[in-house]
């Protein structure tokens, strides 16, 4: 019995002490059912695995824009050099390297993915913490989630069109290292 509660006891402890970090995002952007995992890096860079040969990108220039907890939109449909919403789709050959984002190794057989740009839609984002860049620059992390809506992507090489209804890239880990 002795033994029982001594086990009992510590699996209490780990369990307490394994909680993850949940940061509330105001203004409308609620959490997901179901959450597809997404990664990032820089400030701001991130992206999301659609399936295995699709991925989206988003870049948001932080030094451009009031990092806080309250929610910022942008039009996607207005030309703005400090916003970046970029669907790369893998041709799939078995000789090339693909997708590297968030990585100091450059790949010998880095591959061209082929790129659909957006051109219209609305992104919203927030961050964990108001003003999270931190000095020195390495010391900078935080969270960030971005809700795109009705995200309207083209290729103009193929004249080709991609419509997603909604993407969420939710409480994602980047700050000013690769990792």
């Amino acid at each position: 019995m002795k033994y029982l509660f001594t086990l009992i006891f510590a699996l209490t402890l780990i369990s307490c002490n394994e909680q993850e970090i949940i940061y509330i995002y105001p203004d409308g952007i609620s959490k997901p059912d179901n959450i597809v995992e997404s990664k990032g890096c820089g400030n701001i860079f991130v992206y999301q695995f659609l399936d295995s040969l699709r991925v989206l990108t988003v870049s948001i220039n932080s030094n451009e824009y009031n990092l806080t907890i309250k929610r910022q939109d942008i039009d996607l449909g207005i030309s703005n050099p400090n916003v970046s919403v970029v669907l790369e789709i893998s041709p799939n050959h078995p000789d090339s390297v693909y997708f590297n984002f968030c990585n100091d190794i450059a790949y010998p057989n880095l591959g061209t993915t082929i790129k659909y740009k957006a051109t219209s839609g609305k992104l919203s984002f927030s961050v964990s913490e108001d003003n999270p860049i931190k000095e020195p620059r390495w010391k900078t992390f935080y969270y960030v989630t971005i809700r795109i809506e009705n995200l309207h992507l083209y290729n103009s090489d193929t004249d080709d069109e991609i419509i997603l209804n909604e993407i969420v890239f939710w409480n994602v880990g980047v700050g000013w290292l690769p990792g």
